[in-house]
Parts: C-alpha cells; sequence; structure tokens
C-alpha cells in the first residue's frame, strides 16, 4: 500500500518497453549501416542535404519520448552525430579553399569566395528543416570568420593597395548578402562587421588622398594643433616655421589652382578603384572630408593668426561641387 492506503500495482510499462527495445534492437541489428551508407550517399550528391538530413532527425528526435522507442532513439542520435561530422568536414575543406587564396599575392578586385559564399548561404537557408539553425548558424560563423582573415592578409601583402582590396571586398560582401542579412541575425552580425571594416578602410584611404594632394596645407594645420597643447595661442606665430609669413606661402603654393588639385585628387581616386560602382559614394565621402578639413584649417587660422586672407569655405565647398 501507498501512504493514502492504496493498493500498489506493479507498473509492467517499462518492462513490457525494456523487453521490446531489446527484441528491436537484436531484430534490427546490423541496419545501423545501411543508415549510415544512405547518409554517406546522400552527402556525395549534395554536402548541403546534411542540413536537411540533420534538421528532420532533431525534429524526430525532440517528438519521440525516450522511453518509447529507446532503439530508435539511439540509432538517430547515432545518425545525427554522422552528419555532423560530415556537414563539419565539408565546411572544414571550404575554410581551406578560402584560406588558399592567400597564396595568391597582390589580388586586385573582388575575391572570387565573396559571391561564392552568397550563393552557398542562399542554397543553406533553403536547406533548413526543423531545428537546424544552429548547425547553419555555426557554419557561416566558421567560413565568414575565415573569409575576413584572409581577406585581411591578402590585403597586408601590398601596402600600396591595401585599403583598396578591403573596400572593395567588404562593399562586396555587404552587397551580395544584403537580402540574407535582413532575415539571418548571423549574417546580420557580419553584414554590420564588414560595414564597420568598409567605413574605417574608406577613412584611412581618402585622408591619405587628401594629405597626398594638400600635404603643406594640412601639414601646417597639424603643427599648430600639436602646439596648442603646449603654449599659448598667441605664441604660436612667433614659431619657427609657423609665422604668419610661413603660412601666407603655405596659401600661396595650395589655394590658388585649387580647381586642378581637386581634380588631380578626383583622378587619383578615379584609378585606385577597379570598380567603378563604389566611385561616386567614395569621391562623396572624399569631399566631405576634405571640406570638415578645410573648415578646421579656416577655423584655426582665423583664431591663430586673425584676419588673414584666405578662401572661405562656401568657396571651397562651390569648387568641389564641380566635380
Amino acid at each position: 500500500m501507498d501512504p493514502d492506503g492504496n493498493d500498489i500495482k506493479p507498473d509492467n510499462t517499462s518492462v513490457e518497453l525494456g523487453t521490446l527495445n531489446d527484441a528491436l534492437q537484436e531484430l534490427l541489428d546490423g541496419i545501423q549501416e545501411d543508415f549510415y551508407a544512405v547518409v554517406d550517399w546522400a552527402y556525395k550528391i549534395d554536402p548541403l542535404r546534411c542540413i536537411s538530413m540533420h534538421g528532420i532527425t532533431e525534429r524526430y528526435l525532440s517528438s519521440q519520448k525516450a522511453d518509447a522507442a529507446g532503439f530508435v532513439r539511439k540509432l538517430l542520435h547515432d545518425l545525427e552525430s554522422r552528419i555532423s561530422v560530415q556537414f563539419s568536414r565539408f565546411i572544414d575543406e571550404a575554410c581551406h579553399q578560402i584560406e588558399r587564396n592567400e597564396r595568391n599575392v597582390r589580388q586586385t578586385g573582388i575575391l572570387a569566395y565573396i559571391p561564392r559564399f552568397a550563393v552557398l548561404a542562399s542554397r543553406m537557408e533553403q536547406y533548413i528543416q526543423g531545428q537546424s539553425r544552429d548547425l547553419i548558424d555555426k557554419a557561416y560563423t566558421k567560413l565568414v570568420s575565415t573569409m575576413f582573415a584572409t581577406l585581411d592578409k591578402i590585403a597586408h601583402s601590398d601596402p600600396k593597395t591595401v585599403d583598396i582590396v578591403l573596400i572593395e571586398n567588404y562593399a562586396a560582401f555587404q552587397n551580395s548578402l544584403y537580402d540574407l542579412a535582413n532575415v539571418v541575425p548571423t549574417l546580420a552580425k557580419f553584414y554590420h562587421e564588414a560595414s564597420e571594416s568598409y567605413e574605417q578602410a574608406c577613412t584611412r584611404h581618402i585622408s591619405s588622398l587628401i594629405y597626398l594632394q594638400f600635404e603643406r596645407l594640412f601639414q601646417f594645420s597639424r603643427k599648430v594643433d600639436e602646439l596648442t597643447y603646449t603654449i599659448a595661442a598667441e605664441e604660436i606665430p612667433f614659431q619657427l616655421g609657423l609665422s604668419k609669413t610661413d603660412l601666407r606661402r603655405v596659401l600661396k603654393s595650395s589655394l590658388p589652382g585649387i580647381e586642378k588639385s581637386i581634380g588631380a585628387m578626383y583622378r587619383r581616386l578615379q584609378k585606385t578603384l577597379t570598380s567603378d560602382e563604389l566611385f561616386p559614394s567614395l569621391w562623396d565621402k572624399c569631399k566631405k572630408e576634405f571640406l570638415d578639413k578645410y573648415e578646421s584649417f579656416v577655423q584655426m587660422v582665423t583664431r591663430i593668426y586673425g584676419n588673414e586672407s584666405i578662401m572661405s569655405v562656401a568657396e571651397m565647398k562651390e569648387n568641389l561641387d564641380k566635380f
């Protein structure tokens, strides 16, 4: 009897299920290899079939009670592990293929694996069944991390073109993954990472172009800015190389013929890119960055040197807008 005084009847269910599972195991022993063969066959035809097989297996396992089909559950757990191993092998090989790009130094333009990944990701999404999201997200993380690391190594193989390679390939990644990144959180994370890296590379490249074309102007400004931390503003015009006469020389060498200088900067930026599509947005960034720097320069001149004659920011904008 139980504490309430009721008779306790023997529970034969678990015993019967155990007997049934033992009988099933004895009856179906050896059939596991046939299931493994089907998984291997599907993998050879298309490795992405692993995604749907994994999802279907997971879905069945989550819907069944552990004691109701013990032998079947064990078989499906083994299959799930085998499918995961097969898919991991496919992802590892894909990563190795990406890393082989490092050997092809001095590459320009869009690296082949960028558009290929977009196609692969689209196909992978089509195979999702049940709870396969985690399997795919881990694959995305490994693939894209390898892609970005390889891109960085290839870009830095040539210091002269490092930022151009980064700009063009991060832009291509964003363009090709835009639609998927809107619906797949893991890809959205990498999309934003690519966007940040793109903006950083743009800033570096544009700044280098501006300083290359207007080196004397902004070098003078930089020297003044550095001195403002150590001496009073009114003392700066009396420092060697920073007098009013020095300022006038810099202005005379930099601002006359400004259209020609801006045109040279325009053509240099255009020449560095292999992708014409990126040029308009980059040139807009370049004009904005230059105008911001020039406005800071004008403010510095007014603050330190008083009413020195200098082209206004509005005039400079008019010259920039001609291109």
